[in-house]
């Protein structure tokens, strides 16, 4: 059930940043993700009542860290997406997102099975090949730095997500959601954009990317309660594959050839880690 529901929630993330995507063509990429939390955070607390929850002080710690976390790994997506190669940027951010968690349930004594280990190693190859693109403008090590950093930033996010407690239920989404919203407030006067999209062809945009990313959010913490934190993650960050494809359908991208074996690996690498 885990790794469904880190599947559910890796169609439910990847759909949002298309509409994030084409968002961020009208306006800024910052903008448009502030009004995504904030629409998350109207609606996620309506989770509350789908299953019991008791938020403790360690609940409350962890849950705020991985909105920091998840945060600023956004700002260093836009930042690297500006400055160096995508094509570097990306894969390193998604499998460094599935990486941490993975090495983090390892060091709590979560070990994989053999099959559970094999799915893992696919999957994590899936991301890089479905995700790599050729080409683009900036310093490479640039890329390496920032694509490393949002990726550590994700993971890290994911992993805190798994270290809140049963109890704690749903509880963790719209505080997780809160506390990335105040990180991006609290830089906005550093950055020339709009506080939230009220008007303009990108607020449907906002607006769709908050809705399917908090979803998916609730989905990645139920998935937390049913499987080890090592395998959802790695379902989870198949989010990168389905960026991509539905971009190639949506937008008519060019799929490449080592994109749709990265996508049909992914495929192999989930099923692997829930027969494992």
């Amino acid at each position: 059930m885990g790794i469904l529901l880190g599947g559910i929630a890796a169609l439910l993330f990847g759909t949002s940043d298309v509409l994030a995507a084409h968002g961020s063509r009208t306006d800024r990429p910052i903008a448009v993700t502030r009004t995504a939390l904030l629409v998350a955070l109207l609606f996620t607390p309506l989770f509350l009542v789908l299953k019991p929850w008791h938020i403790g002080g360690t609940d409350l710690v962890y849950a705020s860290l991985s909105g920091v976390f998840n945060g600023g790994a956004l700002l260093a997506l836009y930042i690297g997406y500006t400055k160096a190669p995508i094509g570097v940027v990306a894969p390193l951010a998604s499998v460094l997102t599935a990486v941490v968690p993975v090495f983090i349930d390892l060091i709590r004594g979560n070990g994989l099975s053999p099959l559970g280990g094999v799915g893992v190693v696919i999957g994590l190859f899936a991301v890089a090949l479905s995700t790599y693109q050729p080409g683009g403008r900036g310093s490479i090590r640039n890329a390496l730095l920032i694509g490393s950093g949002a990726g550590v930033g994700f993971g890290l996010a994911f992993a805190l997500l798994d270290l809140t407690s049963e109890s704690a239920g749903l509880a963790p989404v719209p505080i997780q959601r809160l506390s990335g919203l105040v990180l991006l407030t609290l830089v906005h006067p550093m950055v020339k954009a709009k506080w939230v999209i009220l008007s303009g062809p990108a607020r449907k945009y906002a607006i769709g990317t908050g809705l399917l990313a908090g979803v998916a959010l609730g989905a990645l913490q139920l998935a937390y309660r049913f499987g080890d934190a090592g395998p959802v993650s790695v379902a989870a960050s198949q989010f990168a594959a389905v960026t991509v494809l539905l971009s190639a359908v949506v937008n008519r991208d060019r799929l490449r050839w080592w994109q749709g074996a990265g996508l049909a690996l992914a495929s192999v690498g989930v099923a692997l880690m829930a027969l494992g």
